[in-house]
């Protein structure tokens, strides 16, 4: 990728430690990117300002080396498949540009072609109960031919919407909290995945480490990024429900997934279907919200008449132990055990742990 030279001065200015707040007065000072390289030296007062006068020594010492500086660290990323994205750049997403907080310099790897892309959000708290995780998997999966979908780097919540949107072609963005220096090592496998056929994208330059700010303001261009946001399970408090409040503050579309009363895992997803969030059971409730026309039906998934009275047994009790079916079918325990393994199979049932199962 061949970079302007107006992209070339905010990349630049993203290799020195100066906060992001800093590096906008000084373009600012300078009134235009290049003006700032050619006339540099005349911001020393600035630099003794905000204490970081040695930084602006490492700065000048970098425009008189005739490139070295630039195209060293240019190397290292290109060496690591990490692409450096302007603001000024064509590639930048458009959905972050007007933002007054956006990130001068994004940091991408994989697939850049997604940014242009329609996208959605989907994310949900490490604690989203199995059931809820099968689902989002799924509605990813069925999404992700229409939608890019766009999540957090997070188990949970976050890995199902990854492992549904990997299932249905790789149509699939992490942003990350923090730098690629500092990618979460639970998720560490599932990321390369990502990477390979998706896209991870980072607002902060490698080395940065992830503070507690960082997943809120990860959660705001999350939720700047996609077209709707749809949470998974979130508990009263919960990182998902910041990205919902940012949707909300953006006018996008806000979906959730509904739980029992009392459920403190979907707690905060029931607040948010009571303030008007759309209540979300699969992907065609996404799809017809955006007039998406649904081409081809799913195939119907053939069940024996035990298997079947299994699954309406489970959909009255919508969880139960297993001898809990066992008494409401009259089907042996041992037997019920094979029948509940073939449906998981088929993803129409979910083990909860426990001995327990709900229905998909």
């Amino acid at each position: 990728m061949q970079f302007s030279a107006t992209e070339k001065v905010y990349i630049w200015l993203d290799f020195f430690d100066l906060a992001e707040g800093e590096k906008r007065r000084l373009l600012r000072l300078a009134d235009s990117p290049i003006k700032l390289v050619q006339r540099f030296t005349e911001y020393e007062a600035f630099f003794q300002e905000i204490e970081k006068k040695s930084v602006f020594q490492d700065m000048v010492a970098s425009l008189c080396d005739n490139g070295a500086f630039f195209k060293e660290r240019m190397a290292a990323l290109e060496k690591q498949g990490i692409m450096p994205i302007a603001i000024c750049s064509d590639a930048y997403p458009k959905e972050w540009k007007n933002l007054p907080d956006a990130p001068l310099v994004a940091y991408a790897k994989g697939n850049i072609v997604l940014l242009q892309k329609r996208k959605f959000v989907i994310v949900g708290s490490r604690r989203t109960p199995a059931g809820a995780l099968k689902i989002g998997a799924e509605i990813a999966k069925d999404i992700s031919q229409t939608f890019v979908i766009a999540t957090g780097a997070a188990d949970g919540g976050d890995s199902a919407a990854i492992e549904g949107g990997l299932a249905g072609g790789g149509n699939v963005i992490c942003v990350l909290a923090g730098g690629f220096g500092t990618l979460p090592q639970v998720n560490l496998s599932l990321l390369n995945k990502v990477a390979e056929r998706g896209l991870l994208l980072s607002p902060y330059t490698h080395d940065t480490t992830v503070r507690t700010y960082s997943y809120e303001y990860r959660n705001k261009l999350l939720a700047a990024l996609g077209e709707g946001v749809l949470v998974l399970g979130a508990a009263e408090k919960s990182g998902a429900l910041i990205t919902a409040k940012y949707a909300e503050e953006f006018k996008k579309m806000i979906f959730a997934l509904p739980y029992f009363p009392g459920v403190a895992a979907g707690a905060g997803n029931n607040l948010l279907l009571k303030k008007g969030a759309k209540l979300t059971e699969s992907g065609l409730d996404v799809l017809e919200t955006f007039g998406v026309d649904i081409l081809k039906e799913k195939p119907q998934i053939e069940l024996t008449k035990e298997e079947q009275a299994v699954m309406d047994a489970l959909r009255d009790l919508s969880e139960a132990h297993i001898s809990e079916l066992s008494a409401k079918t009259s089907v042996p325990t041992f037997k019920l055990m094979a029948m509940l393994s073939a449906l998981e199979v088929k993803g129409i049932v979910v083990k909860l742990g426990g001995n327990r199962y709900a229905p998909v």
